[in-house]
């Protein structure tokens, strides 16, 4: 794949103008693809997919149960007129300077409002009445309770209030309404509140509350920062006006507005710090101001083109996806800066894409193959996580492999000036003794600790909660008497007559719970809005309860103790008609259209959607009892803080908790076929798993929990540990291949990889915000713990299941080695061809399966040369390319000295085999060596140096072996050679 790169290297370097006009080009389509693109910012989106989470979701999205702001004007001492004022003053401020902000504002009662409630229970009282108060009726139709009735309603009307009292005394003598009134108290929580001046007051009349629903959702934060700010103005220009009266206010937006503004302070503070210095590191590492620019632009790009792929084929993607993977820029970062270190250390454009190319692919497809499992979560924000960080990754290797050699600029002839970086990455730290066993204590006390962490559903931890917000909001509970948990049980249907239904349900079991236990308080709608069959059996209810009395009997009894005060007949004849009156159904707009009902707090509509909801304050009642009484109501979901966490979290960690399994077998799998081998596969997957063990055990330790927003960052640590760990591997293969260490520059790289992570993420240890401090703890923990385990466990195993074992002319370690030492009690089973003893010597290198095939082809000829080496004869073998058939002739011919030539680079490869180390089998570059030597090999190769072949076996030559079917041998004979076997392609030549 490398050849690709460089070609298009060298094509781009001749035609920059080309490539940038290409690039600009592709970014302007994308841009514009990318821009097209709807963003879908509700929360919901991390909500996992499942019958209740998808109920969930629609109920949340379409019900309002924390918009609202609620006002307090307080005094200390009872002086409701003063309060009223402060409220009067308050409502006319508000309505006149914040039109745009506010939909209405709840708490003021009017007594035309109270009028109006009046009729409608009036006019409508069967649909208010249940079976106990038809119990309480029928005791008010008694001769003795009738005639006490009328003798109130006539004191009543001759008093100062009669005024206000006589017209419904007309319609209702007999006091009937106020038993359907009593419905209206449900839709409120408690009973603590009274009416003074129109306004809602505590019954101490020391605190007035007002409820504003605001026009813009608690997303909007610009414009809610500019309505609160209003509000805060207003309130302490009235609490100074009113001495001995303060005004407050508290609601959901509130928090949402201190945890974004908190974000963007702590996210400016610390970034803005964070990308000076990093800028700074970076122009003074790689001696160019322009290389911070050109290391982002392959990142850029790449979520722009991801983004425009997810526009193509959806249309749209998750807001949530998009600000979680922006932190993606880490790991793209890491591509160029790889890149760029090799070539700092290089200045070779061809050894750079050889050695850079397979890594950072292989870095790329594992870490996108890591993000793509995120697919196996059902939720939707983090597919279009998953498939976007994968889409980023690609992409953004790809383009640092195309771009970054050729924006960096030539650099062949320059020269470096080795920083402390340089130094400090040239250190083999597994060598330091105090930080290898540190390391290996650091996994010990993770497999201890790493099954203590905790997952911890609680979002309001990870909540930014200031001081004075949460005062405001412990005043309020204090206030309404709501200290107790609060649910909220939602009925939910096709339509909302189904929603209705289910909620009549929830409201019998409510007030049943009620009545016989110590309920804080509860507000419904279940004895006021009623479905279409619960309003009919109500009005047979009224038929057959009047239908079994004497009407006539009982009116004749109201006139005759009515006149006795001088009522007309006909003063109550609306009454006379209530009795006799044909009820229809009401319906949802009936209700809406009185005031001061406020039914839409507890109604929700849309196209095929619908929900009631009843909320409870439980006070001392147990959530779990309480809860438990619903379980056989399929359309009612009961909602608190910790459910609906629940909900969000609780089936997403599951689904975690799978997708690592699902994520260290993909992973495997790339692995496996990268490299071809199980156990080079194996050892770069393993640092992974201790990496994780540590990082586990050192949360565990601290009890540091995970929460929704650091587990999905750990995806994020995950794939820069497999950036570490290939990389580490690539090194201590090289160096196992070619005997050249280039741990240095691998090293190098991954260390400014950490110093840019720990600086953009890491920085925001010192944000203020919960939730940013979560993600930078979890962050430096498992960059701290990828490193380490790459610089220190990594490297020691190369070490010692390699490098180490061919410095000491041993085979490097392999599964199969374990299975053939304990059958055979032998390493190597004695064969003709040494087949395994061979192939060992370049297993886990390149050229492995090269090796592999030509020996395969070439063991016979191999075995009939050896035939002819007789016990102590020194060879020299020409041309001897990866040195593979000298070593067979040393397995074969222990005894013989072997000694193999070569022009080119394979010959160290051959050097670092471990078979080198034999003391009778060397590998030279040097053909003046040849003349210790007697027998001579001639392979079928192109001989460059015929002359000096010709020369030195002229010279000291005793025996030659030609493979070459075409080489001319007429010289062999004219310098008193004879052949001696010719056959299969060999000939061999000895002096006379």
């Amino acid at each position: 794949m490398h050849h690709f790169f460089l070609k298009s290297y060298y094509f781009f370097q001749r035609k920059k103008l080309l490539l940038f006009s290409a690039i600009l080009i592709f970014v302007a389509g994308v841009g514009f693809l990318a821009s097209k693109v709807q963003l879908e910012e509700d929360v919901t989106g991390l909500i996992p997919s499942g019958k209740n989470q998808d109920v969930l979701k629609r109920i949340l999205s379409e019900t309002e149960f924390s918009d609202k702001i609620v006002v307090t004007i307080s005094s200390e001492k009872e002086q409701p007129q003063k309060l009223t004022a402060y409220a009067d003053r308050f409502i006319d401020s508000v309505n006149s300077k914040m039109p745009d902000f506010i939909e209405n504002i709840e708490g003021k009662v009017p007594e035309e409002s109270i009028k109006e409630i009046y009729n409608f229970v009036y006019q409508n009282l069967p649909f208010f009445l249940d079976k106990e108060d038809y119990a309480r009726i029928d005791e008010k139709l008694s001769d003795s309770a009738i005639s006490k009735q009328i003798e109130e309603d006539y004191r009543s009307i001759i008093s100062p209030t009669g005024i206000v009292t006589k017209n419904f005394i007309f319609q209702d003598p007999l006091s009937l309404a106020p038993i359907g009134l009593e419905k209206l108290r449900e839709l409120q929580i408690g009973d603590n509140y009274l009416l003074y001046n129109d306004y809602l007051l505590t019954k101490d009349k020391k605190h007035l509350l007002l409820f504003i629903t605001p026009t813009l959702p608690a997303s909007e934060t610009n414009k809610n920062n500019r309505f609160v700010d209003q509000l805060q103005q207003l309130q302490q220009q009235l609490n100074s006006e009113y001495q001995g009266v303060e005004g407050d206010f508290f609601g959901g937006v509130l928090y949402s507005l201190a945890n974004a503004n908190q974000i963007k302070k702590d996210v400016q503070i610390t970034i803005s710090i964070a990308i000076s210095i990093l800028l700074i590191l970076l122009i003074f590492f790689y001696r160019k101001i322009y290389v911070p620019l050109i290391l982002f632009i392959p990142g850029i790009i790449a979520a722009i083109t991801a983004i425009a792929i997810l526009y193509i084929f959806k249309g749209s993607i998750s807001a949530i996806s998009i600000g979680i993977g922006s932190i993606l820029l880490g790991i793209t970062l890491d591509y160029g800066l790889h890149i760029l270190t090799h070539y700092r250390n290089n200045h070779n454009i061809e050894k750079l894409y050889q050695e850079v190319t397979t890594p950072v692919l292989m870095s790329s497809f594992t870490t996108a193959m890591a993000f793509l499992c995120l697919l196996f979560v059902n939720s939707e924000a983090l597919n279009d996580l998953g498939i976007f960080a994968a889409l980023s990754v690609v992409f953004a290797a790809f383009l640092a492999l195309l771009l970054i050699p050729v924006l960096y600029g030539k650099r062949i002839s320059e020269t470096q000036k080795i920083t402390f970086l340089d130094k400090f990455a040239g250190v083999r730290f597994f060598k330091i003794k105090p930080l290898f066993y540190g390391v290996i204590g650091l996994f010990v006390l993770g497999l201890l600790f790493f099954s203590k962490v905790e997952f911890n559903n609680d979002l309001s931890k990870i909540n930014f909660q200031p001081e004075a917000i949460k005062k405001a909001e412990q005043k309020i509970q204090n206030i309404a008497n709501s200290s107790g948990k609060t649910l909220y049980l939602v009925s939910y249907g096709k339509t909302i007559d189904e929603a209705l239904q289910e909620n009549s349900k929830v409201y019998q079991e409510v007030k049943s719970i009620s009545e016989r236990e110590e309920l804080n308080s509860y507000s419904s709608i279940g004895g006021l809005v009623l479905s279409t069959q619960s309003q009919n059996n109500k009005i047979q209810q009224w038929k057959d309860f009047w239908n079994e009395r004497d009407t006539l009997k009982i009116k004749n009894k109201i006139l005759a103790e009515s006149s006795k005060y001088g009522f007309k007949s006909e003063s109550f004849k609306d009454f006379y008609n209530l009795l006799q009156k044909d009820f229809n159904n009401l319906q949802l707009d009936d209700y809406q259209n009185t005031t001061n009902l406020y039914l839409n707090d507890f109604i929700s509509i849309s196209e095929d959607f619908a929900t009631v909801t009843t909320t409870v304050n439980l006070g001392e009642f147990a959530s779990e009892e309480f809860t438990s009484q619903f379980d056989n109501l399929d359309s009612t979901l009961i909602i608190d803080r910790e459910r609906i966490n629940e909900s969000f979290l609780g089936n997403l960690k599951n689904d975690f908790n799978s997708l690592i399994g699902i994520s260290i077998l993909a992973v495997f799998l790339i692995l496996l076929i990268s490299y071809r081998n199980l156990e080079i596969s194996l050892l770069t997957l393993l640092p992974i798993g201790i990496t994780w063990v540590i990082a586990l055990g050192i949360m565990g330790a601290l009890e540091i929990e995970f929460n929704i927003l650091n587990i999905i960052i750990s995806t994020f640590i995950f794939g820069l540990g497999l950036d570490y760990s290939i990389f580490i591997t690539n090194a201590c293969l090289k160096e196992y291949q070619t005997g050249k260490s280039e741990l240095k520059t691998y090293q190098t790289s991954i260390l400014i990889s950490v110093i840019t992570t720990l600086l953009g993420i890491g920085a925001l240890i010192f944000a203020k915000h919960p939730a940013l401090q979560s993600v930078s703890t979890v962050s430096i923990i498992g960059v701290i713990s990828a490193v380490l385990v790459a610089f220190v466990i990594q490297v020691w195993l190369f070490n010692m299941l390699f490098i180490n074992r061919r410095k000491k002319g041993l085979p490097p370690f392999r599964f199969s080695k374990i299975e053939s030492f304990i059958r055979n009690k032998i390493y190597y089973k004695q064969d003709l061809y040494y087949r395994d003893a061979v192939l060992d010597n370049y297993r886990y290198k390149p050229v492995y399966s090269d090796v592999k095939a030509l020996f395969a082809e070439k063991k016979e000829p191999y075995l009939r040369v050896s035939h002819f080496i007789e016990k102590g004869e020194c060879v020299f073998f020409f041309y001897s390319g990866n040195g593979v058939f000298p070593i067979y002739l040393s397995y074969i011919n222990p005894n013989s000295s072997i000694t193999g030539y070569e022009i080119s680079e394979d010959i160290d490869i051959a050097k670092n085999c471990f078979r080198s180390k034999h003391e009778l089998l060397n590998f030279t570059i040097e053909i003046e060596n040849a003349k210790t030597c007697s027998t001579f090999v001639i392979p079928n190769h192109d001989l460059k140096e015929l002359e000096a072949i010709k020369r030195v076996i002229k010279a000291y030559g005793k025996k030659v072996i030609v493979l070459n079917k075409d080489f001319k041998t007429q010289w062999l004979l004219d310098a008193n050679f004879e052949i001696t076997y010719r056959q299969s392609g060999i000939l061999v030549f000895e002096q006379k």
